[in-house]
């Protein structure tokens, strides 16, 4: 899928091109580019929630989050909680690794209500705390500082407000009509929502298809039990 616009002066520019005819596109703190901004962040909100989909591109790696997401991505010595990136919403991963290379030690992730079941446990295990937003490991361990911290999860989508601004989804042309298809309505003209939804059952199209004569499964090689 051709990705004809990128940033969210990008998608400015083709909105300003289709709805206006014109080649002098709104800037930063204008009425028209403030509203427009909330319309692509509108068809961002719908993306990210369209029923049933989890979206390729908003699996991400911890290690790999930039700055802006703060997050604990080292262990502290005798520390065994850690906090979560803000743009967590659930963990995309049945283990956390902790390590560098290939020496990792794995830890297996369980439900909060499953803790009290392992209080005298010396396994390794942790879990996700969606209250305090934190990661909490085993405290019958022995923890070690300066080890990375490694885990997928799945974010929450980012919402665009500076020019630079990049779209996460893969046909940001989705935002674009759908914006245009909010500008028209009072017209009564259609064509450009159909246009919205067509692009956006092509990109849950594309997210169900799996790369070409490859089994879309992987068989984990991690022994079963964990604590060994």
């Amino acid at each position: 899928m051709a990705r004809v616009i990128k940033t969210l002066n990008d998608y400015i520019d083709y909105l300003n091109v289709l709805f206006e005819t014109d080649s002098s596109s709104p800037t930063s703190g204008e009425e028209d580019y403030t509203v427009w901004t909330d319309l692509a962040n509108i068809a961002i909100n719908l993306w990210e929630n369209e029923e049933g989909v989890l979206w390729d591109e908003l699996f991400v790696d911890v290690q790999a989050t930039g700055s802006e997401v703060a997050a604990d991505k080292v262990t502290t010595a005798s520390t065994y909680e850690y906090v979560l990136p803000t743009d967590f919403k659930f963990p995309a991963s049945g283990y956390v690794w902790l390590g560098s290379g290939d020496n990792k030690t794995a830890y297996q992730v369980i439900k909060p209500q499953d803790v009290q079941l392992l209080e005298n446990d010396g396994s390794r295990w942790c879990y996700f705390d969606f209250n305090s937003k934190k990661l909490c490991f085993n405290p019958n361990l022995q923890f070690n500082g300066g080890e990375n911290i490694n885990y997928r999860y799945y974010k929450f989508a980012t919402k665009l407000s500076s020019g630079s601004d990049e779209f996460e989804m893969s046909d940001p042309m989705f935002a674009v009509y759908y914006a245009l298809s909010e500008l028209k309505k009072d017209e009564g003209d259609t064509s450009a929502g159909v246009i919205a939804t067509q692009k956006l059952e092509a990109m849950k199209t594309m997210n169900m298809s799996g790369a070409w004569y490859q089994d879309d499964s992987f068989k984990s090689n991690i022994q079963e039990g964990f604590g060994t």
